[in-house]
């Protein structure tokens, strides 16, 4: 038979049957077992807030961090991007320039009334050789793009007959939400575009060659006045990539900045805190055994009978 206690609520007498006292039990194991669930999968994962249902308000301030998360993560690829680029035109145009100062020292060779007509091709054809190399670094090519003929990015910028065939544009990279960076210098603006705004560096190799080749003191002297521009141009260029790549390097610090700050956020709200996460589970784990074992009294000398 059901064995029951009374208890007073409200100035009444309750009658509780022990069948009661069991499901009241039972509720009680449900709610700790997944109180002990929710705490152990917390300390499986480090994370405090695995869906929304653990902490509403705390999910929706980790979702608007991680939005802006993406947004510096975002950027800082950019920032990697522009970075590459950058040093890749910065290592040619100074290749460029090292080769601009090798014609100069040939150059005035040259103007040497001493030299024989061999020498003089020999001159010259280290000249040519030195175009060809010029050609190579003018038409450089990385991550699958050509970074010297502006937007026309996939075709070389200087063709066979050392033309300008690419645009004067630059190429921009957002490192920020308003915040740009010039990947890449204007198209043409190293090696000369064709237009009287540049030096036209081919054209200036291969008329120091012919002069050098055919011993014309004042052809060779008029190249070398134009050689003169044409390195004082690579220095200009360098100079802007110089400066594209500081406001680079600071982007990235700013980004890296916000990145550990956003990161910060979001393991504040996300991130358990062991000690007291374990601290936890030692209660609810002490209560379900208790509970238990309360449940278990309370089913000894009780026949199913008694909760039909």
């Amino acid at each position: 038979m059901n064995s029951c206690n009374w208890y007073v609520s409200g100035g009444t007498k309750m009658r509780v049957t022990e069948k009661q006292r069991f499901v009241l039990s039972q509720l009680r194991i449900g709610k700790q077992r997944v109180r002990q669930i929710k705490l152990t999968e917390q300390l499986s994962s480090g994370i405090r807030v695995n869906r929304p249902s653990d902490d509403s308000i705390a999910a929706k301030k980790v979702s608007v961090l991680q939005t802006e998360y993406s947004r510096i993560e975002q950027y800082q690829k950019n920032v990697e991007a522009a970075h590459r680029l950058l040093t890749v035109a910065d290592h040619t145009v100074g290749e460029s320039s090292n080769t601009l100062f090798r014609l100069k020292e040939i150059a005035i060779r040259g103007l040497n009334s001493s030299m024989t007509p061999s020498d003089r091709n020999n001159l010259a054809e280290e000249i040519a050789t030195l175009r060809d190399h010029m050609m190579t670094l003018a038409n450089t090519r990385t991550e699958n793009r050509y970074i010297f003929g502006g937007y026309a990015m996939s075709t070389p910028p200087y063709d066979n007959a050392f033309n300008f065939v690419g645009d004067t544009n630059t190429t921009s990279i957002a490192v920020g939400d308003s915040s740009l960076v010039k990947a890449t210098i204007p198209g043409g603006s190293a090696f000369g575009d064709g237009t009287a705004a540049t030096v036209d560096v081919f054209d200036n190799i291969n008329q120091l060659e012919t002069a050098v080749r055919l011993g014309i003191e004042v052809d060779m002297q008029n190249e070398l006045e134009r050689l003169e521009e044409s390195i004082e141009q690579g220095i200009e260029a360098r100079r802007f990539i110089g400066l594209q790549l500081s406001r680079v390097e600071a982007s990235k610090t700013i980004l890296a900045y916000k990145d550990t700050e956003l990161r910060a956020g979001m393991a504040q709200l996300k991130d358990v805190d062991f000690t007291s996460a374990v601290s936890q589970l030692k209660v609810v784990e002490n209560a379900l055994q208790a509970t238990i074992a309360t449940s278990s009294r309370l089913m000894k000398g009780t026949s199913l009978l008694d909760y039909l």
